[in-house]
């Protein structure tokens, strides 16, 4: 009995060592190298399996059979990419099972953040909307070019309050009193409290349908060239109601008879826009820029071309706005020289140039035009009526001769009416068709465009948004939205100055997959050729015209979250 025991002992020890053989250990557990964390933008694509590989000491690579799975849940294509809509923290899975079963895993962690907005479309330029009570607002913002607020349950005027501060321009000779006029339509009658800085101004009673609210503000005396004024119109004491804010124009007393100065100790370094064209004069030649010290803007036509002066020049943009039935001073020192340069003493050829004052960029109006003027100042008084007001820019045209023009100590002063007058418009997007066969909506900023049918010259539909500042370089910003269409059609996106075409913060063509939302961004453009982007007013426009096209009909395109998105140098690049 004893031995059989031995007997079963050894047995056992036998097959324990069986089961440790190097024959049962040579099937390895598979290993899975190159996971790592990632952080990256909403709307971002990853790729998973970028310096990713799934090893095996039996099978080999086996990297295509890994499983790879994202919680919460975001689908991964076959190939290990994933789109990340939503900002938040994600978890990555990896999983990888071998011929003879042994399964491997890792793990990696997804950030995905978003862009710092910078403009938004929703509300109007710089307005706010806030509760108070029991009021409850249903909606507030831009809606087919007006702005709209619904509220119910204001039960005081203090309930629900449309804010805006105007940046208003200021005479230190008087008294800085200044009176405001805003358009407002209502479908009940009440009344509106205004505050002005906090402080009530006025009680106005509101008719149904339109009215004009009129009241005054009074700020403290200063050496200031302007003033903020805090305005809140309070409207919850109508009730349930929708009301519309229109535009606000300021007017206040002025020292008559003198004049400001507009620009002080002005900068060319952003202002200046070359415009060189050989298509329209043959054989043109040439370029324009600001000094390097920012001390005036120089065009140089380096070879003439044969016909329209026009077609080579130089804009300057004053960043003076015009105003109605007002006058302004322009004086500029101009010196010009036949290229190449000729030696000191050496006599200039005949001038063949003009400098025109003007208003806007492009479909500009003359207001004064000096033809082959002598080096030295320039002075102009130059008005406009209230039909033509804008920007005043400065061009300088040479296409047909070769020259040297420099431009220097630029001034602009505003002769002082007994009154001066601030406008503040409220804007929404815009659409140009050239047909009037289309639909075109907008909410909060969100657009809804249908077209029955394309015209193959982009200009003939043309969407276009609201003006926005730009400060600081154009790099610092992306423009970004969401773009969804019926058919698969083509469109530009760009980002042109508000009151013209060049420089342009991004011009981008985009194709559409048929009903299937993407998300563009692009980083803006912060050098040009016209010089550097910035501290601005740009647009955004959308051509839909285009030859393709012109074989879609009945298409419906949609697009939202527009928004200018401050750049994130890390992960933009």
């Amino acid at each position: 009995m004893k031995k059989i025991r031995t007997l079963l002992i050894l047995l056992l020890a036998v097959m324990l060592l069986a089961a440790c053989t190097p024959q049962a250990e040579s099937n390895k557990a598979p290993t899975v190298v190159g996971v790592k964390d990632v952080q990256c933008l909403v709307n971002s694509t990853v790729d998973f399996l970028d310096g990713v590989a799934a090893l095996d000491k039996e099978d080999g690579d086996i990297t295509p059979n890994l499983s790879i799975t994202v919680e919460p849940h975001v689908d991964v294509t076959s190939d290990g990419f994933a789109t990340f809509e939503q900002q938040g923290e994600y978890t990555v899975n990896y999983q990888i099972t071998d011929s003879n079963g042994r399964t491997a895993q890792k793990r990696a962690y997804v950030d995905v953040v978003d862009r710092e907005t910078y403009h938004s479309f929703a509300m109007p330029d710089g307005y706010s909307v806030e509760t108070a009570g029991a009021a409850k607002v249903i909606f507030s913002g831009m809606r087919d070019n007006e702005f709209v607020v619904e509220s119910q349950d204001g039960e005081i005027a203090e309930d629900v309050r449309v804010v805006r501060t105007f940046s208003l321009s200021a005479d230190s000779f008087v008294t800085r009193k200044y009176y405001f006029s805003t358009q407002f339509k209502s479908d009940v009658a009440g009344k509106v409290t205004v505050f002005c800085n906090g402080e009530p101004t006025a009680e106005i009673a509101v008719q149904q349908g339109d009215n004009v609210l009129q009241y005054s503000c009074t700020c403290p005396d200063s050496s200031e060239t302007s003033c903020d004024v805090q305005v809140e119109l309070c409207i919850g004491g109508l009730g349930r109601a929708k009301v519309v804010v229109g535009n606000t124009s300021v007017r206040y007393p002025q020292q008559s008879g003198t004049s400001v100065e507009l620009t002080p100790d002005f900068n060319f370094g952003s202002m200046v826009s070359p415009r060189i064209d050989p298509a329209n004069s043959e054989g043109l030649e040439g370029n324009a820029w600001a000094l390097e010290d920012g001390s005036g803007a120089r065009l140089e036509i380096t070879h003439a071309g044969a016909n329209n002066i026009w077609a080579g020049g130089m804009f300057v943009n004053t960043g003076v706005q015009l105003k109605p039935d007002t006058t302004y001073e322009v004086s500029f020192k101009v010196e010009r020289h036949s290229f190449p340069l000729r030696e000191e003493g050496t006599p200039d050829d005949p001038a063949d140039f003009e400098v025109i004052i003007q208003r806007n960029q492009w479909d500009e109006l003359q207001l004064h035009k000096f033809t082959n003027p002598e080096n030295g100042v320039l002075t102009a008084e130059v008005s406009v009526d209230s039909n033509n007001v804008g920007p005043l820019w400065i061009y300088v045209q040479s296409a047909t001769q070769c020259n040297q023009i420099t431009i220097t100590d630029l001034h602009v002063k505003e002769h002082l009416e007994a009154m001066g007058t601030d406008n503040f418009e409220i804007a929404d997007f815009t659409c140009f068709n050239s047909t009037a066969d289309y639909e075109f909506h907008s909410e909060l900023g969100n657009i809804t465009y249908y077209v029955k049918d394309f015209d193959a010259k982009d200009s003939n539909h043309v969407v276009t948004s609201p003006s926005f500042w730009v400060a600081g370089s154009g790099a610092n910003y992306v423009v970004q939205f969401r773009i969804k269409a019926t058919s698969p059609i083509e469109f530009v996106v760009a980002g042109p100055i508000s009151d013209g075409w060049d420089p342009v913060l991004l011009w981008q063509k985009v194709t559409l997959t048929a009903n299937v939302e993407q998300t563009v961004s692009f980083v803006c453009n912060g050098k040009t050729p016209q010089g550097v982007v910035a501290d601005r007013l740009y647009k955004l426009v959308w051509q839909f015209g285009s030859a393709l096209n012109t074989q879609y009909h009945d298409v419906t395109i949609e697009i939202s979250d527009i928004r200018i998105c401050k750049r994130d140098v890390e992960l933009d690049g």
